[in-house]
């Protein structure tokens, strides 16, 4: 569980250990990842911590290692840490707030999948890889720009996964909150601050740390996630009103391919995506001798 030591990381893990589950706390802040720990031993759960900085790709392995040495074989990887640039226009964005807020939403998923996917295909039992993203990932957010970018990879991120491994005993959850009650944008700030070697914008964050307040409990959050993961339900959203623009966004796009003429004739690909294939040729495919006719 990446993210652990606070907000939905800490309400799903939680949740999981009101589950029965035995769960690896993962936070790049010691002092509170040792205060959860210490809350969730003390409620009867198994847990252990990992102090981890999730965008370092050369930290992961020693990380599961550690992790499966101390409580058995992982079968749930949670990736719920995430980051939030101070708003505004993309073009003002320093380029490495866009590099930091990408390496822990998005490059820390892919590097925690690739840690621990091919483990849970070598021992072929039932497993599940949760990856969070926003609803920045899935309607159009202006002024969070390097936020949207790297949560709208994560839904597609999450969407390729779970096609690959369709045909697996491992399922692919994808949580999508709309404005939950955590300290993101606290946490960030001082992130931000110290990775430009400056003093962090306070008034922002606290400004939108006010609206965060009145958004859902992360603890309920952690319950709906964890009764979502247990129906293997794919997309998880919190917030019904989050559909309608959701909605708007889709029903552009449709209509968008509504106004075609066909001036390009027909793509091979669309036909197979229509009959459930997939167009794209892979190493592996090749390897295993199977073609995409």
């Amino acid at each position: 569980m990446t993210g652990a030591a606070s907000g939905i990381g800490r309400g799903i893990a939680r949740a999981l250990v009101t589950a029965g589950a035995n769960v690896a706390l993962a936070d790049i802040d010691e002092g509170r990842l040792a205060d959860v720990a210490g809350e969730l031993t003390d409620a009867g759960g198994v847990v252990s911590t990992v102090v981890l900085d999730v965008s370092d790709p050369d930290a992961w392995a020693t990380a599961a290692d550690r992790v499966e040495k101390e409580l058995g074989e992982v079968s749930i990887l949670c990736s719920i840490a995430g980051v939030v640039g101070t708003p505004g226009p993309i073009e003002r964005t320093p380029f490495a707030v866009w590099r930091w807020v990408q390496s822990i939403n998005v490059d820390a998923q892919f590097l925690a999948i690739s840690t621990f996917v091919p483990r849970f295909k070598l021992r072929g039992t039932r497993a599940h890889v949760l990856n969070c993203s926003s609803m920045a990932g899935l309607t159009p957010m202006g002024f969070v720009g390097s936020y949207a970018a790297s949560k709208f990879a994560s839904v597609g991120l999450s969407l390729s996964l779970r096609e690959e491994l369709r045909d697996t005993a491992i399922d692919v959850s994808l949580l999508v909150p709309g404005t939950v009650a955590t300290d993101i944008t606290r946490t960030a700030a001082a992130g931000e601050a110290k990775l430009l070697g400056r003093d962090a914008e306070t008034t922002v964050a606290e400004a939108n740390a006010a609206i965060a307040a009145a958004g859902a409990d992360p603890d309920l959050v952690g319950v709906q996630v964890v009764e979502a993961m247990q129906a293997r339900q794919f997309l998880i959203p919190t917030h019904p009103e989050f559909g309608v623009p959701v909605a708007a966004l889709h029903a552009e796009i449709v209509a968008a391919f509504d106004g075609l003429d066909g001036r390009h004739g027909p793509d091979p690909a669309a036909a197979a995506f229509a009959d459930g294939g997939n167009p794209i040729v892979s190493a592996d495919l090749v390897n295993a001798g199977v073609t995409n006719d």
